[in-house]
């Protein structure tokens, strides 16, 4: 019994205390939302960095590639998504201005190139396949254009691929990639 009247009369005290100072309950918990958004703030922004890194690696990874092989798959895309659109404003105070150019330029670049690859392939298999045809003809399949491998040298969509894949400098071993792994990479601190 001693003890459950302690520990009534404790609570009793600290209850007292919280109403007579209610100020201090306001202030803690304003303190915990400013915490609680910082944090969101900065977790969002180092997710935006990991997931733009990633998506410069692959669009690089696609144009080697291609002037590897000298043919893009029109079944994949250059960038199947763009978060550097999305998400250039988290980046603006860290990056210089040519920084932000670069990354932009190179973004801008591969959503263009993947803009003539899809339309190219839609011209081709319109070509090769019509509406009302059927996906199998007797026993041979229909031919369904897959790449640009196809086309000719002097094929003016070869030519405006060429020099579209030409004109996208790899970004991903510049200091721009890099101050986007370092924001990727940086710890929480609430007031640094």
């Amino acid at each position: 019994m001693p003890f459950i009247n302690m520990v009534v009369s404790a609570l009793t005290k600290i209850i007292s205390f919280f109403d007579q100072h209610q100020w201090l309950i306001a202030l803690l918990a304003g303190l915990v939302a400013v915490f609680i958004y910082y944090k969101g703030r900065s977790d969002n922004k180092k997710d935006a960095a990991k997931l733009i890194l990633q998506e410069i690696r692959y669009a690089d990874q696609k144009v080697r590639n291609y002037r590897t092989y000298d043919s893009y798959n029109f079944t994949e895309k250059i960038l199947p998504t763009n978060s550097w659109h999305r998400n250039i404003n988290l980046f603006i105070r860290e990056l210089t201005e040519s920084e932000l150019d670069l990354i932009s330029k190179f973004f801008s670049s591969a959503t263009y190139l993947d803009e003539i690859i899809k339309s190219i392939a839609e011209s081709k298999n319109s070509r090769f396949i019509q509406v009302e045809a059927p996906a199998v003809v007797g026993d041979t399949p229909v031919a369904v254009a897959m790449g640009t491998g196809g086309l000719s040298a002097n094929d003016p969509s070869k030519k405006l691929i060429e020099a579209i894949s030409r004109d996208i400098e790899s970004i991903y071993n510049t200091p721009a990639a890099d101050k986007l792994r370092k924001i990727s990479d940086k710890k929480f601190l609430l007031f640094f």
